[in-house]
């Protein structure tokens, strides 16, 4: 791509758009092909061609272009031009490619118009065609292939001219199409962005009574995490008190039973002590005088009196039992008030303990009221301020599903404003392109009957002058027999008259008609002359008519 590029811009001295399908855009009329074989001298009708994209321009310069490639052995049929005025991508990068190989290859001295080299040998490149280029046969069937076959490719001008026409009310449709498209785009959004806001809004307000909510559930938690060690202590604590209860109990039973020891041990000294004391009192009932007495008793008389004194074995142990049973009785009498004692005391004491116990039960029960009354105002608390938080929550979602159905109230209004709005904008604007398309479809088929005037006077004024040139030829013919006894045409008359008659000219250049006011200008009698030489030189380049060689004799 670069060397065809440089080749054009460098060698040819064309600009070529360098941007993206910018070959194929300046190649696509076919005038700059036309241009590159002007520069080499092969393509001697380039003022015929024209340098626009009208569809039947593009038909005509193409249709010129063809014997040019197929003198050049390049295939160039009705696909590939109408590829090429399509603008296909990379089709004319190719067919300049094979156009700057053909033209490259050495075939004598080369010359090109722009450099201003000298043009000898200008024709060379045209002498080297094909052998079935070479038949006029072939050559006229298919350059009229190659016509009709590209007619039916390309698009009917018509239809180009009226879509031409057409254009700028299909872009202005298509704008307000899209203008339309992008109201209901930025509305569209406007609503999703206001969605979006309204949902982050509600996830805020969540994200606030879940951060509430769990701050609760936490003093919850803590509050009873306080209460089991506040209970846990208190357990402690009534254990503590239990243990010290057992602890003097024991050491009651402890006191108790070093008390009943005491008492043993004491009773058995005062039992020892009363056995003493009467001793004592029965040694001291002897009078002093009897004591004092000296008695002149035998022995033996003294000892029978004694013995008459003293009493007893019988008496001895009977007061001996009278007096054990009143010590026993003394005893039974302190060990039954000792009992009575210890059960008063025992009463006592578990009339104190059962006290004790109810005050404590009293405590505890107060206690727990308490804590209990203080939970329940704690929980009414929270119950209450949660159901305030519900209930303005509930009136808020209220009151935001009321201003959501304003909102989409209003908005519905306004967009059945806008629509009806946008309805009566579009339905003048469609009355408007009605109306003037009408008025272009008017002015194009008045064009088109004009046109179509033109060329049918065309055509019956060509068809005229041929009748007109038969005619004409035909009295010419008459005329000369008439004037020679019927003497045949000279060939270079004969090669006169067909020249002007296929050429288009007037037999009679001098019989102008008058109507018509036709006058023939100098350029006209040069081109008659032109081509009666031509014929001439043609005549004797064959060896023909009066030119032909004489047969032997």
């Amino acid at each position: 791509m670069e060397i065809i590029k440089r080749w054009l811009t460098d060698d040819i001295g064309l600009s070529i758009d360098s941007s993206d399908g910018g070959i194929e855009r300046d190649f696509a009329n076919g005038y700059l092909f036309a241009q590159v074989m002007r520069n080499y001298n092969i393509q001697p009708d380039f003022d015929k061609f024209i340098n626009k994209n009208n569809p039947d321009i593009k038909l005509a310069n193409f249709q010129r272009l063809q014997p040019s490639f197929r003198a050049l052995n390049i295939r160039f049929d009705s696909h590939t031009a109408n590829q090429l005025m399509t603008e296909e991508p990379g089709c004319a990068a190719a067919i300049l490619g094979k156009l700057k190989v053909a033209l490259d290859m050495p075939t004598g001295s080369k010359t090109r118009v722009s450099t201003g080299k000298s043009q000898k040998g200008s024709t060379s490149l045209l002498l080297q065609t094909n052998r079935l280029a070479s038949k006029e046969k072939y050559k006229d069937m298919e350059e009229l292939t190659f016509d009709k076959t590209l007619r039916l490719k390309t698009a009917d001008p018509k239809e180009y001219r009226m879509a031409h026409q057409l254009r700028g009310f299909e872009d202005e449709a298509v704008r307000q199409q899209y203008d339309a498209e992008m109201g209901d785009a930025q509305a569209r959004l406007e609503y999703e962005t206001h969605l979006a806001d309204s949902r982050d809004a509600q996830r805020a307000k969540s994200k606030e009574n879940r951060a509430y909510l769990d701050d609760w559930e936490k003093q919850g938690w803590v509050n009873h995490a306080k209460n089991q060690a506040a209970k846990k202590e208190r357990e402690r604590r009534d254990l503590r008190v239990e243990l010290s209860q057992q602890e003097k109990a024991r050491r009651k039973n402890a006191m108790e039973s070093d008390t009943a020891a005491d008492e043993v041990s004491r009773g058995i000294d005062y039992f020892e002590e009363s056995l003493r004391r009467i001793q004592d009192q029965t040694d001291t009932d002897v009078p002093d005088a009897l004591l004092a007495q000296t008695s002149t008793d035998t022995p033996d008389q003294f000892l029978a009196a004694l013995t008459t004194k003293v009493p007893s074995g019988a008496v001895l142990k009977k007061e001996s039992e009278l007096y054990m049973k009143k010590v026993q009785e003394r005893r039974g009498e302190e060990a039954l008030a000792r009992k009575e004692r210890d059960r008063r005391r025992r009463r006592v004491l578990v009339e104190q303990m059962r006290t004790h116990k109810d005050m404590e039960a009293k405590r505890r029960e107060t206690m727990l009221m308490e804590k209990v009354s203080r939970q329940s105002t704690e929980e009414q608390r929270i119950a209450a301020r949660l159901h305030a938080a519900l209930e303005e929550k509930e009136v808020m979602r209220q009151a935001r599903m009321r201003r959501e159905q304003q909102y989409k109230t209003v908005r519905q209004q306004q967009y059945d404003e806008v629509s009806a709005a946008d309805a009566r904008k579009y339905a003048l604007m469609r009355e408007d392109y009605q109306a003037l398309l009408a008025n272009s479809r008017a002015s194009l088929e008045e064009n088109e009957r004009k046109a179509k005037a033109v060329r049918a006077q065309k055509h019956y004024d060509a068809c005229r002058g041929i009748a007109d040139q038969i005619v004409d030829l035909s009295v010419k013919v008459c005329q000369y027999r008439a004037v020679t006894d019927s003497a045949l045409v000279p060939p270079k008359q004969w090669r006169e008259w067909t020249a002007l008659f296929a050429a288009g000219m007037s037999l009679y250049p001098d019989e102008a008609v008058v109507e018509e006011e036709d006058v023939q200008l100098p350029d006209e009698v040069d081109m008659q002359a032109m081509l009666v030489d031509a014929r001439d030189y043609e005549a004797y380049v064959e060896l023909a008519s009066e030119w032909a060689a004489k047969p032997e004799p």
